[in-house]
């Protein structure tokens, strides 16, 4: 079985329908919430990327706070990236991660989806403390 079967069975084992989207990757639904698994062409790499696309828009003139809050979340959160997309007008999360076998592999997808699931909730925890800091 290849990298790419591997995690669609995997999450199919966890209740969840795979989908692949036009670039190859494996698309689910989770917490209402599109999660993408990016999939690279290396198949002996253990490396998987768990992406949560565009899941808060910047405000115009809020791009510095963004940056920060995006800084301070990645810094402080295990397993996580958050990051201001190329444009400045979304941020988007990853949870990255190699494994050692189809065990860890299944733990760790289950992590980061548990970490997915919160990232929009601790984004907005992070605005509050900072802009609380800034008073």
């Amino acid at each position: 079985m290849n990298k790419k079967e591997n995690v669609a069975s995997i999450l199919q084992s966890m209740g969840y329908k795979p989908q692949y989207d036009d670039d190859g990757d494996i698309h689910i639904l989770y917490q209402m919430k599109h999660v993408f698994f990016l999939l690279d062409n290396e198949e002996g790499d253990n490396y998987l990327s768990v992406i949560l696309p565009q899941f808060i828009d910047i405000k115009e003139g809020e791009e510095s706070l963004a940056l920060a809050i995006c800084n301070k979340m990645t810094r402080e959160l295990k397993l996580v990236k958050i990051y201001v997309n190329k444009t400045f007008k979304s941020v988007s999360g990853t949870c990255e991660f190699f494994y050692a076998n189809d065990e860890a592999l299944g733990y760790s997808i289950k992590k980061s989806l548990r970490m997915i699931g919160l990232m929009r909730s601790q984004y907005y925890k992070y605005q509050k403390d900072l802009k609380d800091e800034t008073l």
